[in-house]
């Protein structure tokens, strides 16, 4: 777990090329923005799984328990779905990118792409 909050904010120790100056600018912008937007969905889902959960616990309808029980599912696949891809977007993607432009044999620098 340890190795892992290491990783986080590891964009920040990386020299990039002048052609990929934009990243940390972006990076700055969005790695807030997305936890933000993680608290609010998260809190959101969590009120509304239990309004979804009073429903079901009152409905007298076969129906009616069958629909809440559809919402409440929906609802914790869309709060799972969305704090996973807040995770990948601010943890994952710039190790990705960083994989994609920089050489494993020196980690923290990253070489420019060859012009063809």
């Amino acid at each position: 777990m340890l190795n892992f909050l290491s990783l986080l904010g590891g964009w920040q120790d990386i020299s990039w090329p002048d052609e990929y100056n934009w990243l940390p600018s972006l990076f700055n912008v969005l790695y807030p923005l997305l936890y933000a937007i993680m608290a609010v969905v998260g809190a959101a889902g969590a009120i509304y799984a239990i309004v979804l959960g009073i429903n079901l616990a009152r409905a007298e309808d076969q129906s009616k328990r069958d629909e809440a029980k559809k919402r409440l599912i929906t609802t914790i696949i869309a709060v799972a779905v969305t704090i996973l891809l807040v995770v990948f977007f601010n943890e994952l993607l710039p190790m990705i990118i960083e994989a994609f432009i920089g050489t494993p044999d020196a980690p923290g620098t990253v070489i420019p792409p060859a012009d063809a």
